[in-house]
């Protein structure tokens, strides 16, 4: 299963660089990405690396998806299980996870966290853990 799921994910990178996105190997990715993938995400390994006009991407092989901009700063991370604690401010997190469920997905945007929570569940919560939107996925 979870080398289909990697050949999947290469293979969309694969087809993605011809629509503009280039692949790159992960060392390529800026020092502070790399940084914050070995330290955040302890003995996971990366699988996959691309680059595009404001971006870069890469591939964990325990199946998270972590987004950069192009100064090495995460602005998405994607998981199939529980994203590791201490990613979001301490009331952000808290508020996500009084409404049950694991954080699976976060989205940086301006002032607030788009968050996708294991029961399916998205949240907009604003830098002050005050809860935006919740809408059922």
């Amino acid at each position: 299963m979870k080398k289909l799921i990697l050949t999947t994910i290469i293979s969309l990178f694969a087809v993605s660089a011809f629509a503009g996105d280039m692949i790159i190997q992960p060392n390529q990715l800026p020092q502070n990405s790399q940084s914050f993938i070995a330290s955040t995400f302890q003995g996971a390994n990366i699988v996959a690396a691309q680059r595009d006009k404001d971006s870069f991407e890469a591939v964990l092989n325990n199946g998270i998806k972590v987004k950069f901009n192009l100064n090495g700063e995460w602005d998405e991370i994607e998981g199939y299980a529980a994203l590791p604690s201490g990613l979001l401010p301490a009331a952000v997190e808290n508020t996500a996870k009084a409404q049950g469920g694991q954080i699976i997905k976060i989205d940086k945007d301006f002032g607030y966290f788009d968050i996708k929570l294991s029961n399916n569940l998205e949240l907009k919560i604003d830098m002050n853990g005050n809860i935006l939107k919740r809408e059922l996925d």
